[in-house]
């Protein structure tokens, strides 16, 4: 997946063609709403530990494309293109901050 539109508290995400064909925005959309879950987005480094996550407080589906909200801005470690991992995460988890 790569973010294609970057805002303060939102970023759009994309199928890639480097994704799996069986992977799409819309199948993670359809499974938070099925399963009443938010939206975690990684970014990845060379290791196999996440550089940067953050999760949405809210998100929409449209045409293609996944539209993440945030409650907080995002940081200046996030920009267009990144290639990024999508994850459904309960609404009562509650992620630790760094």
């Amino acid at each position: 997946m790569r973010i294609v539109e970057l805002a303060e508290n939102s970023m759009m995400i994309m199928k890639d063609s480097e994704d799996p064909p069986w992977v799409s925005v819309g199948q993670v959309y359809r499974l938070a709403q099925d399963h009443d879950n938010i939206i975690s987005v990684a970014k990845w480094g060379s290791d196999i530990v996440p550089t940067s996550i953050v999760y949405s407080s809210d998100y929409i589906c449209t045409a293609g494309r996944l539209i993440l909200f945030f409650s907080e801005s995002l940081g200046s470690e996030w920009h267009l293109q990144d290639r990024v991992s999508l994850d459904l995460e309960s609404k009562y988890f509650k992620p630790y901050k760094q």
